[in-house]
């Protein structure tokens, strides 16, 4: 009776718009990513590793920084709700969008403006004994750069609104198409701006030095990048205007309901500052632990932040890949259903969000677990054994909270539709606080240690924030239907659990032909052959006896799932 009942809801929730649309931004996130792999690695074929890299490194920073923080936040947290509740006045919300329009566009043409002033201040306090040349190089790369302020801001604006009206692919696939841009501005300038032969007394193939950079050159590099980012903003507007929607600056804030707008932005800044906070609590202690592990001898086993940095990254990408494509796509249902106080759509929504992203999250986890070393070793070909096994049980520790960090996600979602950030910050406190805790035990431990040590506290963190956002979700609206989802989910964890079993054995039979039979002084690309070549074997493995498993317990979740993937292939 459970199960019926939990299927039945699933299936009547999860409407074919939902599921259509996580598919399409799952799409643009892989394509993207994908693109940006080629785009890196031209990067690094101009630039290397040398102080023209460190240069563009630089002027680059301020502009993503301001975006995370700034608009990829408090814009996605917030504006959404504000909007579903707009759209219910009598103008559909169309004067309180033009309002918020015209603020955030003279705003962030001011922060523009401020920053650009200050780009030989901003360069200076970041580079510090760097030579006068680097400095400069540094300085023209960022005035051709921070204009990206605005720009990352309008596309931030822009997609919270085509998002609050159920239109999610332009916004999905706009990233995709600013990677294209810089692709070939890119390729444009290894075809104008050859490399030259090395200076006197430098190795082959070493990078451009600072004095080699020609006016043209930095416009053409720095350009190319600010015209993706320009080109991302723009995609939107054809789309936007498909919607119906025409924007007329009006002024004045007093009358349209912008003052809970401010309020919630303020309590989600707040949020984000708590979490930086645990990012340097945790950059911190790793590099104390790498000095104190080379200083007693033990430099050559012990890993810091760049190790835990890769292994972070991976733990990443199946979250940005299926939760947060799940939860994106089903935010401006929950902001509507709050904003009409319709507690049990709410519910719906909130237990769909809760077991799509399950359906996917889990298997990979497992397969995360079994092939880590080889995940670790495909994606990161440069770095030595030893990295390459720390990073890999790191991210076998990291993984185990893939899943509260997904409802950690939903919970926060959950209450920016309900207009409520301060249960957010607790849940941010609590894990900044378990991050904390984490660090003092480290200097009980040896160095070695901190690594897996930091990587479980933010493991045990995730768990306590989302337990305490649950808890305060229920508080917030009473009962939310767990119950119902539980044989769901259960089943769920016994299709990975055998399939993770299975794909175990497949390991051991698989590995000593693939990664076991290389040899320790082979080439990276036959390293990288023997790693692909495992996790394509096994994965296949895992895959088939997850589904076969799924669809003996009549987990309907997964039938859905692959019947939607299928018609989208076919179409």
């Amino acid at each position: 009776m459970t199960t019926t009942a939990s299927s039945n809801e699933t299936a009547a929730a999860t409407s074919p718009s939902v599921a259509r649309s996580s598919l399409t931004m799952f799409g643009g996130s892989v394509a993207s990513r994908v693109l940006g792999v080629v785009r890196n690695g031209l990067l690094t074929a101009i630039v290397g590793a040398g102080l023209a890299g460190d240069a563009f490194s630089i002027a680059n920073t301020l502009p993503n920084v301001l975006y995370v923080l700034a608009a990829g936040g408090i814009l996605n947290a917030v504006l959404i709700p504000a909007l579903a509740r707009a759209m219910k006045l009598d103008d559909g919300g169309q004067e309180f969008t033009d309002r918020v329009i015209t603020v955030a566009l003279v705003g962030m043409a001011v922060i523009t403006a401020v920053v650009m002033a200050g780009a030989g201040l901003f360069v200076t306090l970041l580079a510090g004994e760097q030579s006068p040349d680097f400095k400069r190089l540094a300085i023209a790369f960022s005035l051709i750069c921070l204009p990206q302020i605005f720009f990352y801001g309008l596309f931030a604006l822009l997609g919270q609104i085509l998002n609050a009206r159920g239109r999610f692919g332009a916004f999905a696939w706009a990233p995709f198409v600013a990677n294209v841009v810089a692709v070939l501005g890119l390729l444009t300038f290894l075809v104008v701006h050859p490399k030259p032969g090395p200076r006197p007394g430098s190795p082959p193939g070493a990078p451009l030095e600072p004095t080699q950079w020609t006016p043209g050159m930095i416009w053409l590099f720095a350009g190319s990048a600010t015209l993706s980012v320009v080109v991302q903003a723009l995609w939107l507007v054809p789309a936007l205007r498909r919607t119906g929607f025409r924007y007329r600056p009006r002024w004045g804030l007093r009358g349209v309901g912008l003052g809970g707008v401010s309020r919630l932005a303020l309590w989600a800044f707040t949020g984000l500052a708590v979490s930086q906070l645990g990012f340097f609590i945790s950059q911190g202690t790793l590099n104390r632990a790498t000095a104190e592990a080379k200083e007693i001898g033990l430099g050559e086993v012990a890993r810091g932040p760049a190790a835990s940095g890769i292994a972070f990254t991976l733990f990443m990408l199946p979250h940005a890949f299926i939760t947060v494509s799940v939860i994106t796509a089903l935010f401006p249902r929950f902001s509507r259903a709050a904003a009409d106080g319709d507690r049990e759509q709410l519910g719906r929504d909130f237990r769909t969000g809760l077991v799509m992203p399950l359906v996917a999250t889990v298997p990979v986890m497992v397969g995360v677990m079994v092939l880590s070393r080889p995940v670790v070793a495909l994606l990161n070909p440069g770095i030595d054994q030893r990295s390459v096994d720390v990073a890999a049980a790191t991210l076998v520790i990291m993984i185990l909270g893939i899943v509260p960090f997904g409802v950690d996600l939903l919970c926060y979602r959950m209450f920016f539709a309900l207009e409520d950030g301060r249960p957010t910050v607790l849940m941010q406190v609590l894990l900044t606080g378990t991050s904390a805790v984490a660090a003092l035990l480290t200097l009980r431990f040896s160095p070695v240690a901190a690594i897996g040590i930091m990587a479980m506290g933010q493991t045990v963190g995730n768990v306590i924030s989302s337990g305490t956002g649950l808890m305060l979700l229920r508080r917030r609206l009473g009962t939310l239907g767990l119950t119902v989802v539980v044989d769901t989910v259960a089943r769920i964890g016994v299709a990975a659990a055998v399939a993770g079993l299975v794909a175990w054995g497949a390991t051991m039979v698989v590995e000593p032909f693939t990664v076991g039979s290389v040899e320790s002084g082979a080439s990276v690309l036959r390293r990288m052959f023997a790693s692909a070549v495992e996790i394509g074997l096994v994965g296949l493995v895992l895959v088939v006896v997850y589904l076969l498993v799924a669809h003996a317990l009549k987990v309907r979740e997964v039938r859905q799932l692959t019947a939607m993937v299928r018609s989208r292939v076919a179409g």
